[in-house]
């Protein structure tokens, strides 16, 4: 037995109002849980220690811009002690190239005397072996990587640090708005000690390009209908609402497995309202939009049907009531039928 039905269903006479087929009005499917996202979202931390340059929380901020810098004076000053270094490495390295070449002239020189001339070349004995093709040979080659780490130590070693420093500071991921996690100094421009808590966070950024309404629609039924003519409303106080029209939809990963959420877009006009919304929880109506010719049911007026009480499903008794229609769409309070097809 349907037994959201009255018992006294059965004694009833169907006076459903229905003025013939037409073009439905909305249809609400029902009222879900929700939520205001922006377009993407990313959560950003920092070690605790000396953060300066903040950012303004609230100006809109392009991608790439500087949110926080970590220890700032701190890393200045590793980078004059770098190029110190750098220079002093670059000096020696330099000096042992010199001897090298120093020394390579030298076996160029024998090795273009004659077999008696290399007999009055004693200094050239007073090492060892005298000079051969394979000396000559070793020596250039230990020139040629000298030149190489002349050229790419300093190289190496600032493209290091720099990223050393890439990590210690904050920049925009995308163009978007920021949100700090944490109570700011009276004056951002000073530098401050950050603590650093772990586990939270030191900012959000969120991409304000495009904000949706999200909701998890998991009735097969409605999965199997044309995603476009769906839309959801969230209503607000004082008569207001946030309306979003379908966008798209993906499979996400939830407390209690997959889940399918549809996103439908909020008007550019409407930011500022959904901004507002981020991290709260509300409830949004979902609403179908058919372009077909329907009929419209009320389920108050269906149970009034005579053999309300023996139907075990609304589909089983819209086909008592209406035959030459079927079901396209059960709403929360109506019903769309749909003529079938001859």
């Amino acid at each position: 037995m349907f037994t959201s039905f009255p018992k006294c269903a059965a004694a009833l006479v169907l006076t459903a109002a229905i003025s013939g087929t037409a073009p439905a009005e909305p249809v609400l499917v029902g009222t879900l849980s929700a939520k205001v996202v922006p377009e993407q979202v990313a959560t950003l931390n920092m070690e605790k220690g000396l953060v300066s340059d903040l950012a303004d929380a609230s100006a809109r901020l392009e991608s790439g811009s500087i949110i926080a810098i970590l220890d700032k004076e701190a890393t200045e000053q590793e980078r004059e002690q770098l190029e110190l270094q750098i220079a002093t490495e670059r000096m020696t390295l330099r000096d042992e190239l010199l001897k090298l070449q120093e020394r390579r002239k030298q076996v160029e020189f024998y090795l273009n005397l004659s077999p008696g001339e290399r007999k009055y070349a004693t200094d050239m004995h007073q090492e060892g072996a005298p000079p051969t093709k394979d000396s000559l040979r070793d020596i250039k080659e230990r020139e040629e990587l000298l030149k190489k780490r002349i050229d790419s130590t300093p190289r190496l070693k600032r493209a290091e640090f720099e990223r050393r420093v890439a990590r210690k500071t904050l920049r925009m991921p995308f163009t978007g708005r920021l949100q700090y996690h944490f109570t700011l100094p009276e004056d951002i421009k000073t530098p401050f000690e950050y603590a650093g808590v772990g586990g939270h966070a030191f900012a959000t950024v969120c991409d304000d390009s495009a904000y949706y309404i999200t909701l998890n629609i998991s009735k097969a039924e409605l999965t199997q209908l044309p995603q476009e003519n769906f839309s959801a409303r969230i209503n607000l106080p004082q008569g207001k609402s946030l309306s979003g029209t379908y966008s798209h939809h993906r499979v996400e990963q939830g407390g209690q497995g997959d889940m399918l959420v549809y996103f439908f877009r909020i008007a550019p006009e409407e930011h500022a309202t959904a901004h507002s919304l981020l991290g709260s929880h509300a409830r949004a109506e979902l609403v179908y939009n058919t372009d077909k010719p329907v009929l419209r049911v009320r389920k108050m007026e269906l149970i009034t049907h005579p053999q309300a009480a023996s139907c075990e499903n609304w589909e089983q008794l819209c086909r008592l009531a209406h035959p030459k229609h079927h079901v396209l769409l059960i709403g929360e309070t109506d019903i769309i039928l749909t003529p079938v097809e001859e």
